[in-house]
């Protein structure tokens, strides 16, 4: 894949979590029924962590990343989520 990565957050990453809507609860618990191992998950392009935090209810451990440095330093903090 060619091209670079067209970065639309960073400038706004800390307002960017008050005014993203939040995924429903049933999402996540959705998806983790779908698994038959709930040690790990990977939320790829994390933003401010909300599907992460999401996540994190259902496996015991969730790695999140995104291409944003600012995004991910203005996102919540969990102790599941790294």
């Amino acid at each position: 894949m060619t091209g670079s990565f067209k970065d639309h957050f960073s400038r706004i990453a800390g307002s960017y979590a008050t005014f993203r809507p939040h995924y429903p609860a049933e999402l996540f618990a959705h998806m983790a029924g779908l698994c038959e191992r709930r040690d790990l998950a990977l939320d790829c392009g994390t933003g401010n962590g909300q599907a992460a935090i999401g996540l994190a209810a259902h496996f015991a451990e969730v790695v999140a990343v995104d291409p944003s440095a600012e995004q991910i330093a203005a996102a919540t903090a969990h102790e599941r989520v790294r």
